[in-house]
């Protein structure tokens, strides 16, 4: 595994344990220094206005949901940036998005909820031709799974949430790359204000130590619940990359995270079912469920989530390090409940 793992500091609480926090993590990425910022859409913003010009183009992954969508849209354009989303897991649509005033091209590593793999080698190989600049968003897979930096990309941005935050009970972002594209970005996050708390910086630099266990453990559950739904009668398709799929990942990836989804089959109505059998099972706790054309995309007309890939029947699964025995058994219970009696085979009669 290609992770580096950064023992618990015994020091006492302090101011300076952002900082030490931030030393873990750039070590993760085998970066020169990282910044630790209070929100993903505060260390997002900050990166894209950083980088560019005013007057300069962006392209931006159409797979980036609100809040950070609508905050980088109304942030970029109000400090005379030009936006352009489109699909960057595919490279022509991200050619054809460019323009001579583009200055960056920002993507998730992963997508969430679609679950669509980046092809970073070949977007950074692109940028570096053309004189742009590859910001990765690497929330989903972590220094754990992928290290964009060693692909091209210049920067990297990641949540503490799902995967850097042990419990998931710590709002920040950490962001990494050459200290000659962080100094820039410092400046313009001081514009937005605050900082985060020293005991959460701790928090977040314990939990790092144990970052390279706890996704082994969270891919391998994942990679089991997405074979068991794999062969249910009323799932349609599960989104969860392979290598088989990507034959190009088995040169960057260590694996694909703790996250997938699945869409279950038009003639089953009640998901929420589905979900309230899972959640009523107290010994999958450390996975969550839910639905995102109800969270992340509800604000958007039928239409427009659609035209995103998002249906109603779509069902977003983080699988945590629990064994995924039980939430298995869940899933499997509530969804032949939720498809109903199965069909007579072709021997039986009506």
């Amino acid at each position: 595994m290609h992770y580096a793992t950064t023992p618990a500091a015994p020091a006492p609480v302090s101011l300076t344990s952002a900082r030490r926090a931030e030393a873990a993590f750039a070590r993760l990425h085998g970066a020169d220094a990282a910044l630790l910022l209070p929100s993903n859409v505060t260390a997002t913003t900050a990166v894209l206005l950083a980088l560019s010009n005013p007057g300069g183009h962006i392209v931006v992954s159409d797979q980036t949901c609100d809040p950070l969508r609508a905050a980088l849209t109304a942030e970029l354009t109000g400090s005379r940036r030009t936006v352009t989303f489109v699909d960057c897991t595919e490279p022509d649509a991200v050619v054809a998005a460019v323009r001579p005033a583009t200055q960056v091209v920002y993507t998730p590593s992963l997508s969430d909820p679609l679950m669509r793999l980046a092809p970073l080698g070949e977007l950074a190989t692109y940028a570096q031709m053309n004189d742009l600049l590859l910001v990765v968003d690497n929330t989903a897979l972590s220094p754990a799974e992928v290290r964009p930096l060693e692909s091209g990309a210049v920067v990297v941005i990641e949540d503490a949430s799902p995967c850097l935050d042990e419990w998931g009970d710590v709002s920040a972002a950490f962001v990494t790359g050459a200290g000659r594209h962080l100094a820039p970005v410092r400046e313009q996050a001081a514009r937005f204000g605050g900082q985060v708390d020293p005991w959460a910086a701790h928090l977040l630099e314990r939990s790092l130590s144990t970052l390279g266990l706890r996704l082994a453990a969270r891919r391998h559950h994942a990679e089991r619940v997405a074979d068991a739904l794999r062969g249910h009668r009323a799932v349609r398709t599960v989104h969860r990359p392979t290598f088989d799929e990507a034959p190009w990942a088995l040169e960057t990836h260590d694996g694909f995270g703790g996250l997938l989804a699945f869409e279950v089959a038009p003639d089953v109505r009640d998901l929420g079912a589905v979900l309230d059998a899972c959640a009523a099972d107290d010994a999958a706790t450390g996975s969550t469920l839910a639905l995102p054309a109800l969270t992340t995309h509800a604000h958007l007309s039928e239409r427009v989530r659609q035209e995103a890939g998002i249906s109603r029947q779509l069902v977003r699964v983080s699988v945590g390090t629990q064994d995924p025995g039980p939430l298995i058994r869940g899933l499997l219970r509530a969804l032949d409940t939720a498809a109903g009696p199965r069909p007579p085979s072709g021997g039986e009669r009506c």
